[in-house]
């Protein structure tokens, strides 16, 4: 069975993971010492740990209309710690239509959603003020200084478990009271039961968070 594609579709464009074959074009056709080596390191990743491929693998950015390439989006290896690093590049022509921004929104959520990603962190060099204020739109936060520069961060929000089970025990209790003949005390034995369970999972999620953000902490001051 041919394995499935992974995609990621945007309002205006289409990205997804780069073949081999695709990268060794990349490397050939870019005009940069120091760009041909990230990308014969993307390459060397995607090959060394074909499991975790998606995440060394430069991601190729395409318009949906007719198809052109504008620039690529990578993240630095699988998640550690809970922790990637993401990075990207739009072509100079295809610079101020909002593209870089609507590539990271997508992909930071497509990351989110995969593996055991909590946080996402970017680094910029410190004159590119463009490039910090595309970040500080798409929700991350200054984080101090990286290897390249200034570095951000986008932390996971936490599930909102209370207002799920609330009305997931509203429902239980309306079908409850229905059969009881009694919808009132149905719905507040059910609300009273699914905000019970709500509290308890979001107080457990924050405090599984605070351990994060204490590890992650730990491993910044190494």
């Amino acid at each position: 069975m041919k394995k499935k594609e992974i995609c990621v579709k945007t309002k205006r464009m289409i990205i997804q993971p780069m073949s081999d074959e695709e990268i060794e074009n990349l490397i050939e056709a870019s005009g940069s010492d120091e760009l041909r080596t990230a990308y014969r390191e993307m390459l060397s990743g995607s090959k060394r740990d074909p499991e975790n491929r998606i995440w060394y693998a430069p991601w190729k950015i395409t318009l949906k209309n007719d198809d052109t390439y504008i620039g690529n989006l990578s993240f630095k290896g699988p998640a550690k710690d809970n922790v990637v690093e993401i990075r990207y590049g739009i072509l100079p022509d295809q610079e101020g239509n909002g593209y870089t921004t609507e590539a990271v929104q997508a992909m930071t959520q497509w990351a989110f959603g995969n593996g055991d990603v909590v946080f996402i962190e970017a680094e910029t060099e410190p004159e590119n003020r463009a490039a910090q204020r595309m970040l500080e739109k798409c929700g991350f936060v200054p984080d101090g200084e990286g290897q390249e520069g200034p570095r951000y961060v986008l932390e996971k929000p936490l599930p909102n478990w209370m207002a799920i089970y609330m009305l997931f025990g509203i429902s239980i209790g309306t079908a409850l009271g229905t059969s009881f003949d009694s919808i009132g005390i149905g719905v507040s034995l059910g609300l009273c039961f699914g905000l019970s369970i709500g509290v308890a999972l979001d107080s457990s999620a924050k405090k599984e968070r605070k351990k994060l953000l204490e590890q992650r902490g730990d491993r910044k001051q190494k």
